[in-house]
């Protein structure tokens, strides 16, 4: 069977989130249960001998001990990440409450020079990526994730949280900034993904699952995301019947909207069952869109089987 994923060696160490809780609210994922992506080990860096550096183009280049980090104003965002192989098969997807220091803080006080255009992003484990500067205006270094400590697995001491776009975009353990004039291809880049990252529109069922036995009156819950765009709507089809809309839940900046509807079987039996998402800019998930190398935006089957 051929899968709309990606299928590189280094996905094999992505760990699914745990997406089996019948409902999506509040929208935050529990830390054990967020994904887990990394595409070598996991640092363990000693806070009293890490500093957080940020030079290159800059009139005024930085290097921020760890206490002193700990010290600077912070803000707290809540946002919905995804790895751009998720797809809802195989679901890489989650939502937290980040805390961390604002990045354009950080960029004030180190003046970029006039030719400065791109954030060029180094961590601890040798992953490299980079982010237009005028794509930074909402970003921060987090060090916190649902209220407490950032854990190893998911950066510590501090990863990058930028709003709207792929997992890719924002990497863990960070350890310098340079600001260029250019940008130079990261990991991810030279394997044929989007330079800017943008997470596409998707939509998925997470209840009931692929195949499952249900009775009637059938419950169907999910979730939509766009990224840096709302979800507008939320339409599901049964057996290639209209598209019927859904109710939604709160619409959150960056964050996944979940969405619920009850329907009345009329039989027993094998029923199709498709969701499609609309965002904020008109767009409408495609029946199939290749999921490699921008991420999946194709619509989700799944088939239920209805005993009574």
């Amino acid at each position: 069977m051929q899968r709309n994923t990606i299928t590189r060696r280094d996905l094999l160490l992505a760990k699914p989130a745990h997406t089996t809780e019948r409902d999506f609210q509040p929208v935050q994922t529990p830390t054990g249960d967020f994904f887990r992506q990394r595409l070598r080990h996991i640092p363990r860096i000693d806070p009293a001998f890490w500093a957080f550096g940020l030079g290159g183009l800059a009139a005024k280049p930085l290097v921020i001990p760890y206490e002193t980090f700990m010290t600077l104003p912070t803000v707290e965002l809540c946002a919905t990440l995804v790895c751009v192989g998720s797809t809802p098969a195989h679901p890489l997807m989650s939502s937290a409450r980040w805390r961390g220091v604002p990045l354009a803080a950080l960029l004030a006080d180190a003046q970029p020079k006039p030719e400065a255009r791109f954030a060029q992003w180094y961590g601890a484990d040798g992953y490299t990526t980079f982010t237009e500067l005028s794509r930074l205006g909402e970003a921060i270094l987090a060090y916190e994730m649902n209220g407490e400590p950032l854990p190893p697995e998911h950066g510590f001491p501090v990863r990058l949280i930028v709003p709207g776009v792929y997992g890719y975009k924002m990497p863990k353990w960070i350890q310098r900034l340079q600001l260029t004039d250019a940008p130079a291809n990261g990991f991810w880049e030279q394997r044929g993904c989007s330079a800017n990252g943008d997470v596409l529109t998707l939509s998925a069922i997470t209840a009931p699952r692929h195949l499952e036995s249900v009775r009637g009156p059938v419950v169907f819950e999910g979730f939509a995301f766009a990224g840096a765009r709302l979800i507008a709507g939320v339409d599901i089809s049964i057996d290639d019947g209209p598209w019927m809309p859904v109710p939604l839940g709160a619409a959150i900046p960056y964050t996944w909207r979940p969405w619920r509807i009850t329907w009345t079987p009329p039989a027993p039996g094998n029923y199709r069952v498709k969701v499609r998402a609309t965002d904020s800019d008109g767009f409408i998930q495609p029946a199939a869109a290749p999921a490699f190398p921008d991420g999946s935006t194709a619509i989700q089957t799944i088939i239920i089987r209805v005993t009574a």
